[in-house]
């Protein structure tokens, strides 16, 4: 977590942004802020930074206040919005927006962005020899054009040190809940990810961000978690897990807590959780049952643990996502 009295955010304005991948982590960031208490709460600057102070006009009437880049300002977080059509628009008539980016990267800022949005990461330079996404229907193009590039197909959510790409606008809601709980604390993560929509959060990728993050370059500790979770139902052996990859016990936590930032049992905890609210969201099997399917005997335990991570029991969880089905009107007579 970190601990400021202060929090900014800037995200790049031109004409063809997609609006919701800019208003929607912004709304989330700013309910993080008010989740948080009193005593520690920060205040929140958001900017929409373009070439000039004017109103942009948007698609379909929208419009939005926007303020010139100062060339100096190094925000918490960066975000650049996801772009209608060809990206390559984007980058022809807004190359000012290369030299924000750098810009903040150089200065340790979290950079994240929406879709096409990745298109400016890779021109700017600083994914090269990196991993990114972007959205599906740019996955040729942007592979041909930016071949250093590792391009992730099988993931909606990338990481590369504080770069971010998201594939959707869903995922970028993700990302900002994961975001929160850095910048404020897990329990208001999770507070923020209940009020905003949990049924729409699924495991799309094969890692959830922030919690069982394979993002990491330690092999061996890649290989481990790919165990614990084929074997998602078994209690964990540290010493057979240890075994397998050659390493003392000792060893296997330091280098998994360094990789993932938690020990492999709270990572099982972690993978249990996510599986849970997928059953519970998905199928109609009691809170007992969805426990025994992810390696709880003790129907009890299942329900601390979950609520330990989810914030709520498992009971009240099922009820939340499924509480927004829209009731079909009588037929007429």
């Amino acid at each position: 977590m970190v601990t400021k009295s202060a929090i900014t955010l800037l995200a790049l304005a031109h004409p063809r942004m997609l609006a919701t991948s800019v208003t929607l982590p912004l709304e989330i960031i700013r309910a993080a802020a008010h989740a948080s208490p009193p005593s520690t709460r920060p205040e929140v600057s958001i900017k929409l930074v373009g070439k000039q102070t004017e109103t942009l006009a948007l698609a379909d009437g929208l419009s939005m206040p926007v303020t010139e880049d100062d060339g100096k300002c190094v925000p918490d977080i960066l975000l650049i919005p996801a772009i209608w059509r060809h990206p390559r628009w984007v980058l022809h008539h807004h190359p000012w927006q290369l030299d924000v980016i750098r810009r903040c990267i150089d200065g340790g800022s979290w950079v994240c962005s929406v879709g096409a949005g990745s298109f400016l990461l890779a021109e700017a330079g600083v994914l090269s020899q990196g991993i990114a996404t972007t959205h599906w229907h740019w996955f040729d193009t942007f592979e041909t054009t930016y071949p250093t590039v590792s391009l992730r197909r099988d993931q909606l959510i990338t990481q590369h040190g504080r770069i971010f790409c998201v594939g959707s606008v869903n995922s970028i809601a993700d990302l900002m809940v994961y975001l929160a709980g850095q910048l404020f604390s897990r329990a208001t993560a999770t507070a923020i990810e209940n009020q905003f929509s949990p049924e729409i959060r699924r495991r799309f990728s094969p890692h959830e961000l922030g919690f069982s993050s394979e993002t990491h370059q330690d092999e061996k500790i890649l290989d481990v978690q790919w165990l614990i979770r084929s074997e998602i139902k078994q209690g964990i052996d540290l010493l057979e897990l240890a075994n397998s990859c050659g390493m003392t016990v000792r060893t296997l936590n330091r280098r998994f807590r360094a990789a993932t930032g938690m020990t492999p049992v709270y990572y099982q905890h972690t993978i249990r959780t996510e599986e849970a609210k997928a059953l519970l969201l998905n199928t109609n099997l009691p809170v007992a049952e969805v426990g025994w399917q992810v390696g709880f005997r003790d129907a009890s335990v299942f329900s601390r643990r979950f609520k330990a991570l989810a914030g709520v029991t498992p009971r009240q969880y099922r009820i939340a996502v499924r509480g927004k089905i829209f009731a079909l009107d009588p037929a007429p007579n």
